[in-house]
């Protein structure tokens, strides 16, 4: 589900490796536009259908100062956004890996929870190029995002 943009961007490395985000998220459409979305901003991106098979990736990043950020939808089988981030959180490797949770505003019992485990922020669905590159934005300020055509 990875492609690798075929030019260089400026979210490499200095050794020159692409920075990763993984996503999780269990809707084929919105995982194929979050993945789309973030490959245009120049970012390897792996996509997966639910926290448990993220979190698998997440856990065998044999790079892990590649890889910058998880985004996850909140509501999933197997393993929800929740779930996900409290694993990460509790990961002595990865307690410090920004997560973004992709969330329908009827999800506010969840965003309570999450917020006091840390989470880094929130897209609202549906999902846009404006709201991610704004939250990708607010992660990394010193980065440019290109302003591309959605």
């Amino acid at each position: 589900m990875s492609e690798t943009p075929e030019t260089p961007s400026e979210n490499e490395s200095v050794s020159g490796t692409q920075e990763k985000i993984i996503v999780a998220e269990d809707s084929p459409p919105n995982r194929k536009i979050l993945v789309h979305l973030l490959q245009k901003l120049g970012y390897k991106v792996e996509g997966f259908e639910n926290g448990k098979l993220a979190w698998e990736a997440v856990e065998a990043e044999k790079n892990p100062e590649h890889l910058v950020a998880v985004i996850s939808d909140i509501m999933m089988p197997t393993m929800d956004g929740i779930e996900l981030l409290k694993n990460i959180r509790g990961s002595e490797k990865f307690k410090d890996l920004p997560v973004l949770l992709v969330t329908a505003v009827s999800d506010k019992e969840y965003i309570l929870e999450a917020k006091s485990m840390n989470v880094n922020g929130y897209i609202l669905k549906p999902v846009t190029f404006q709201r991610v590159t704004g939250k990708l934005s607010e992660l990394f300020p010193n980065k440019k995002f290109p302003k591309l055509a959605a």
